[in-house]
């Protein structure tokens, strides 16, 4: 003869569940709100060792940094897509899909240029010069602070610079 289950148990395991999934949801999210304190700073030191660079302030890095984290992974993406078929996938086929990547977070770096007031570069070439002091100090920031050294940032839940 079966036993009728237990609902104290079964009411037991779903608020166990629940309070994981909660605390599943403020890891990522703390993890998320640090990396986007980490990428002003990045952003700012960079403005500082790029000539022609003008951030008006830590909330204007801040917005920066948080416009680079939603725009490089959804426009960037596109953009990066549209390079590859406008070149015939040439530079995927010769390991050179880097550089297809890199034009296209320069392009995301200028759109976020019109969007934020207190961002200012002074051309072209200062923007390319800012992306690489980005993605250089980006990538010591991970190798210094992720565990197992560097991640790629699109394997990350939270989207680091480049």
């Amino acid at each position: 003869m079966r036993s009728a289950p237990n609902p104290k148990i079964h009411c037991f395991l779903i608020i166990d569940f629940n309070i994981f999934v909660f605390e599943i949801k403020l890891l990522i999210t703390m993890h998320f709100l640090v990396t986007l304190l980490v990428n002003a700073v990045l952003v700012l030191l960079a403005a500082y060792i790029t000539p022609g660079i003008q951030i008006k302030s830590f909330g204007t890095a801040l917005w920066i940094s948080f416009l680079i984290a939603i725009l490089d992974p959804t426009l960037g993406w596109i953009l990066t897509g549209l390079l590859h078929v406008a070149t015939f996938g040439l530079f995927w086929l010769l390991g050179l899909g880097f550089i297809l990547r890199f034009v296209a977070y320069i392009f995301v770096l200028r759109i976020i240029e019109a969007l934020v007031s207190g961002f200012k570069t002074g051309g072209f070439w200062n923007v390319v010069a800012f992306a690489i002091v980005l993605a250089v100090l980006g990538m010591i920031v991970n190798h210094l602070f992720e565990p197992g050294g560097y991640v790629y940032p699109h394997d990350s839940p939270v989207v680091m610079l480049i």
